[in-house]
């Protein structure tokens, strides 16, 4: 395997809410925070850096670039302590009444480490889509429901 190649993957999901409102809920500090995160500590804006905060854990979100209802683009670091950051994509494009939102993150290097990160990555991501669809959609909150039965 080419070590100096970067690996990366995209995910897609429709959601049944308008992109206005698709777009704010990733972008709102308290709206992310209804289904995503425990806590946001400012509203994703260009050119700032914004801590998620899930349990133990913060984040630093690096925002480089927004337009609104289209594209948000971020930098963090890629999971699993490997020293450095990868870089995500949102995208939206409006599917009859719904929202098509395609993000797609790169930047793992192709060891072993970066293998691990991205898979784990992954499953954050696919955590990510089912977490949003079910609050704009059915009005409910993931979150408490996978600690409830530890």
């Amino acid at each position: 395997m080419d070590e100096k190649r970067e690996l990366g993957f995209q995910f897609c999901c429709v959601i049944d809410a308008a992109v206005d409102e698709v777009f704010a809920a990733i972008t709102d500090q308290a709206a992310i925070s209804t289904y995503f995160t425990d806590a946001s500590s400012a509203p994703l804006e260009a050119g700032k850096t914004v801590l998620w905060r899930f349990g133990d854990l913060e984040v630093d979100v690096h925002v480089e670039e927004i337009v609104p209802g289209e594209r948000i683009v971020c930098n963090w670091p890629a999971c699993n302590d490997v020293g450095y950051r990868t870089r995500f994509t949102f995208a939206f494009e409006a599917q009859g009444e719904g929202t098509k939102v395609l993000v797609s993150e790169s930047g793992w290097r192709s060891d072993g480490e970066g293998i691990a990160s991205a898979f784990e990555q992954c499953s954050g991501w696919t955590h990510f889509f089912a977490s949003l669809k079910a609050r704009l959609e059915h009005g409910v909150d993931l979150k408490h429901f996978y600690g409830a039965h530890d």
